[in-house]
């Protein structure tokens, strides 16, 4: 991991920790388990982003948001709740060009509680040109998101970071 990224996790980790009023993680946690379980959720939400996208679909997009989920933009503009994220994505969608190509690139995952996953990595995607002959335009970034276990036993994102 590059030393930026690896300050950058540290920074965060503390933020949300202190945030969320988190403890310590125990000595021994079962890394293994929890990444089983969380799994799942995690590839489905990263594996909609794309799609939903192309579809012009804000709720299959921040279906994986817990109702008070954070999106943090690369600007530092905060919306807060999975309705208000639903909201940034369809004031978007009429500035979305075709969509061509794109990808979720998840860099790695962190356990750091037994209900707390840090997920970190790059997305990207490229639009048609604006004109015929024109060059497609490329647009992405990295991100750092923060995984919790619900009650109902599903993770969702908590904090999405964007850089």
């Amino acid at each position: 991991m590059p030393r930026l990224t690896r300050v950058l996790v540290f920074a965060f980790t503390m933020l949300v920790q202190r945030s969320l009023g988190a403890q310590s993680p125990p000595a021994r946690l079962d890394t293994a388990a929890i990444l089983v379980a969380a799994r799942p959720d995690i590839d489905a939400a990263n594996a909609a982003w794309l799609p939903g996208l192309r579809a012009r679909d804000a709720n299959a997009i921040v279906a994986a948001y817990a109702d008070s989920g954070l999106f943090i933009a690369a600007d530092g503009v905060i919306t807060r709740g999975r309705a208000a994220i639903a909201e940034l994505y369809r004031a978007r969608f009429p500035r979305l060009r075709e969509i061509r190509g794109g990808d979720v690139v998840q860099d790695g995952l962190a356990v750091v509680a037994p209900n707390i996953i840090y997920e970190w990595g790059h997305a990207w995607v490229e639009m048609a040109p604006t004109a015929a002959g024109g060059s497609s335009l490329r647009s992405g970034g990295s991100y750092l998101t923060v995984w919790k276990r619900q009650t109902d036993g599903h993770w969702r994102i908590i904090r999405n970071l964007t850089f």
